[in-house]
C-alpha cells in the first residue's frame, strides 16, 4: 500500500499493468455508454472518419482508473479532480494501454490531518508508444498510520 508519505515531488512511476482493449469489450462499453456507429457497429466505423472500430472516451478513462490499482494500491480516499484531460490518439481493437504518472505537487491536507493531497500527471500510451490520454488529477490520499 501507497500512503501520501511515499510520493515525492517530480517522482515518475511506469506500471508494469496494462490494459487490453477487444472488440467485443469496446462494442459492449460503446453499446451501453457512448452509442455511436463507431463505436459499436464495425462497417459503420469503416466509413467514420477514424476509418474502423475506436473505444469511446468513457472506456480509455476507465481503463486509466484501472492500470495500476492492483499492482500497486494507493491509499486513496477521493479523487478531487481532473484537468486538461485530453484524448489523442484513437484506441483499437487490440491496443494495448500503459500508464506512467509523475508526481506534480505534494501537500498535507490542512482539514484532514491524517491526508494529503496528490497532484499528479498521468498519461496513457499505446504499443506503438502514441499518447493517447493525458489528464493532471488531484485526489485526497491517507497518510500512513
Amino acid at each position: 500500500m501507497r500512503y501520501f508519505e511515499d510520493f515525492n515531488v517530480g517522482d515518475s512511476k511506469t506500471f508494469k499493468d496494462t490494459y487490453t482493449f477487444t472488440e467485443e469489450e469496446i462494442i459492449e462499453v460503446g453499446q451501453r455508454w457512448d452509442p455511436q456507429p463507431f463505436h459499436v457497429d464495425k462497417e459503420a466505423a469503416k466509413q467514420s472518419m477514424f476509418g474502423g472500430l475506436v473505444a469511446a472516451s468513457t472506456h480509455v478513462f476507465a481503463a486509466y482508473c484501472r492500470i495500476g490499482v492492483m499492482e500497486l494500491p494507493t491509499a486513496a480516499v477521493s479523487a478531487l479532480g481532473f484537468n486538461n484531460l485530453k484524448m489523442l490518439t484513437p484506441v483499437r481493437p487490440g491496443d494495448v494501454l500503459r500508464k506512467t504518472e509523475t508526481v506534480l505537487e505534494a501537500r498535507l491536507s490542512n482539514s484532514r490531518p491524517d491526508c494529503g493531497i496528490l497532484s499528479m500527471q498521468a498519461d496513457l500510451h499505446n504499443q506503438r508508444n502514441e499518447l493517447v490520454f493525458t489528464a493532471e488529477t488531484a485526489f485526497i490520499i491517507r497518510c500512513k498510520p
